[in-house]
């Protein structure tokens, strides 16, 4: 017995302790991650967009956040309304100027019943998102100030509103995902465990690893920047791994009880079969996580983080409180037994009954591998006419009422959104060079970008209606001269249109290294292109990590090779049918993060269901089973539970699709799609038959022979009448 459960064993109440003042101290920073995650986030702080951000903000003078104020009416609004909403808004902090319709025409519709105000703000994104909810009070309370019986709607939006609604949603939709979650799992796992007690333990287990994972979550918040998807990533993943592998070490735990092991024998023996195929496959799941970090993005980052600390303190909880619990209540965990219930070894599983037939997929396993492959295989096809796009400058992602999108809509009735998200190209001097010569060449370059398709308008230096535009489009840098040419896309900022005339921009001035070309659409092109350079890389290195645990975990490379070639074939097949799905249903391009954190965790996920099908196969191997005895064994004694799991994660994550913002949606609607593909068609089917067409070699050596094994005081005899007859390692 390990030092670790020699330890449980001595002292399970001092482990039950320690974790409950876990859990208060934890829980007590939970309450406080709400405001300290970040919305947004969909950027490449290295990008080119971004370094043009900062030049903008440093030649030009523009503000480093902006937030925008839409009034709208059935009659023209009158200045005097204006004037009282500028005023109440720049009396607010870090507010740097406040630009209207009577300075910058465009933002007047000509019929007067639209107005927008731009408010610059001196301070982050984050600062401005901080602005959003006192800015919508201060405007609403001009509007009745200025005119109590005026039928003025006002709306606060803008991309740091966007971000800030965007936050308050994803934390309402998580909410609303958990209580749907919650008593789905219950009902079942009364249907699995068919007692009260296992139920209460397991949900337990999940209030500890969520709790544990938020407070730590908290901690994190405070030393840096974390997404909002941080709190979406804990629970997707946290309620999946948390319940299952509680799940796997239970139903172990009764197995044992079943074939007459004492209690300690029985928690023993479950620790270190079930519990082992627990510890590898958590691994693997932090292993294809920390692949996450690969790009350098918050979003990407936050999401990895969540899973590496929900899996981590799961496997530890499973290790230590779950066993501490096992053997402090021995059969009692089984309190308040339903219909069904038993503690007799199930009817078929160690003796088959005589003359019962073997499983389809090992008397014909290549038919079975062919009829599971191909359509696999086919529905991968689309994603080959894949198109990843971030919403920018976009309410889309956002439900119909959020305040931003609502703003957004308004001001697209009967304004031109797009002069408000211009892409921005800017041109700084070389040396030697004038700002004459800087704004003559800034000049040339506008005209030759008219003739790029996708380009609606340019507004140069010099050109008509320069000195009406709300951003100045000339500047200096301790004596360096600036320009930029602003240019408006004849489709909307996050069209694929502007996103190909971005691009085409790009193209035409990639050999000057004095220009830049920023703005809301360049950024999200910045940010497509930091996921699809960085998709080979985290392909690989998930693949490569995985490949050593699994060696590790099997002692063999022929079976990490398999689970390889069968997690692959589960997550291409999802991502093809969700793009297919998705595209046809809504129209839309899949989110950019959307097809990398599905590979990572269902990469890791899956992994779970192969080591606990395999070891338990291995197992029976080394008991002295033949190579398809042992196959259609650990077959039967894992397939039911494999289901049951798969079954948890299935409505854990379609439980996500109550959320109204899309990028939640798809990721709830792909991890479902990839676990009942894996669960319900590859493991239990073609998992056995290309175990079968593989042979006995993919076992290794029989390390203890054809003899009975003894464990703990019982023997197993030849068809492995006692669980767990042989070391998992």
């Amino acid at each position: 017995m390990s030092p670790l459960r020699n330890g449980v064993a001595r002292h399970p109440r001092m482990i039950i302790a320690a974790w409950v003042v876990f859990l208060v101290i934890t829980a007590a920073l939970a309450t406080q991650l709400n405001a300290a995650v970040k919305a947004g986030g969909f950027n490449d702080a290295d990008g080119q967009s971004s370094r043009g951000e900062a030049v903008s903000q440093e030649a030009f003078g523009d503000a480093r956040s902006q937030l925008t104020v839409v009034l709208t009416s059935d009659t023209a609004i009158r200045p005097a309304l204006v004037d009282e909403v500028a005023t109440a808004v720049s009396a607010m902090d870090h507010v740097d100027g406040v630009v209207d319709g009577r300075v910058v025409p465009s933002l007047s519709s000509d019929s007067g019943r639209t107005q927008v105000l731009q408010v610059g703000i001196e301070g982050s994104n984050t600062t401005a998102q901080n602005l959003v909810p006192d800015l919508r009070q201060r405007t609403a309370e001009a509007v009745d100030d200025a005119d109590a019986s005026a039928t003025v709607d006002s709306h606060v939006t803008g991309a740091a509103a966007l971000d800030y609604d965007l936050n308050i949603q994803t934390k309402e939709d998580t909410l609303h995902a958990e209580l749907i979650a919650g008593p789905l799992l219950i009902v079942i796992l009364l249907l699995v465990y068919r007692a009260v007690g296992p139920v209460v333990v397991t949900l337990g287990v999940a209030g500890v690893c969520l709790a544990g994972t938020q407070g730590l979550g908290t901690l994190l918040a405070w030393s840096t920047d974390v997404s909002n998807l941080y709190i979406t990533g804990a629970s997707l993943i946290g309620l999946a791994v948390s319940v299952d592998y509680c799940l796997f070490v239970i139903a172990r735990f009764k197995e044992n009880l079943a074939h007459g092991m004492t209690v300690p024998d029985a928690v023993e023996s479950a620790t270190r079969t079930a519990g082992h195929a627990v510890r590898f496959g958590g691994l693997s799941v932090i292993a294809a996580l920390c692949a996450l970090f690969i790009p350098t993005n918050m979003v990407f980052g936050s999401i990895a983080a969540a899973g590496i600390i929900v899996t981590l303190i799961a496997i530890g909880v499973v290790a230590t409180l779950v066993p501490a619990l096992l053997t402090v209540l021995g059969e009692r965990v089984f309190f308040v037994r339903l219909r069904g219930f038993s503690l007799e070894p199930p009817a078929g599983v160690d003796h088959p009954a005589p003359g019962s037939r073997r499983p389809a997929a090992l008397r014909r396993p290549w038919l079975t591998i062919l009829a599971i492959t191909v359509p696999l295989l086919v529905a991968v096809v689309p994603l080959t006419g894949i198109t990843l796009q971030v919403p920018v400058a976009s309410a889309s992602i956002l439900p119909s009422e959020a305040d931003s999108r609502l703003g957004i809509e308004a001001l697209t009735e009967e304004l031109d959104p797009r002069e408000l998200f211009p892409t921005s190209v800017i041109f700084s001097g070389r040396d030697g060079e004038s700002a004459a010569e800087v704004q003559g060449r800034a000049t040339t370059e506008a005209e030759t970008f008219a003739d790029i398709t996708g380009v609606a308008s340019t507004l140069a230096p010099g050109s008509p209606g320069a000195a009406r535009s709300p951003w100045a489009l000339t500047g200096d840098v301790g004596g360096v001269p600036y320009a930029r040419v602003l240019v408006t896309s004849t489709g909307s900022p996050d069209s694929d249109e502007a996103h190909r005339m971005v691009e085409s921009i790009r193209a035409a001035t990639s050999g000057d290294d004095a220009v830049l070309v920023s703005g809301a659409t360049a950024q999200g092109s910045d940010f497509d292109t930091l996921v699809t350079s960085s998709i080979p890389w985290i392909l690989g290195a998930v693949m490569v990590v995985s490949l050593v645990l699994l060696g590790v975990a099997f002692r063999s490379w022929q079976l990490p090779v398999l689970a390889i070639a069968m997690n692959s074939m589960v997550v291409g097949s999802a991502m093809g049918m969700l793009s297919f799905g998705w595209q046809s249903i809504t129209g839309e391009s899949i989110n950019s993060v959307t097809p990398v954190v599905i590979f990572a965790i269902v990469f890791g996920l899956s992994m779970d269901y192969m080591v606990l099908m395999a070891l338990r196969m291995r197992e029976e191997w080394r008991a002295g089973l033949s190579h398809e005895e042992a196959i259609a064994t650990g077959l039967r004694r894992t397939s039911g539970l494999v289901i049951s799991a798969a079954i948890i994660m299935i409505g854990v994550f379609l439980s996500f699709m109550v959320a109204e913002v899309s990028i939640v949606r798809e990721l709830g609607l792909g991890l479902a799609i990839a676990v009942a593909l894996d669960a319900l068609i590859v493991r239990p089917w073609l998992l056995p038959a290309a175990l079968a067409v593989m042979g006995p070699g993919v076992w290794g050596p029989r390390t203890h022979g054809q003899e009975p094994q003894e464990v703990s005081g019982q023997w197993s005899d030849s068809h492995g009448s006692v669980v767990a007859a042989a070391d998992p390692a």
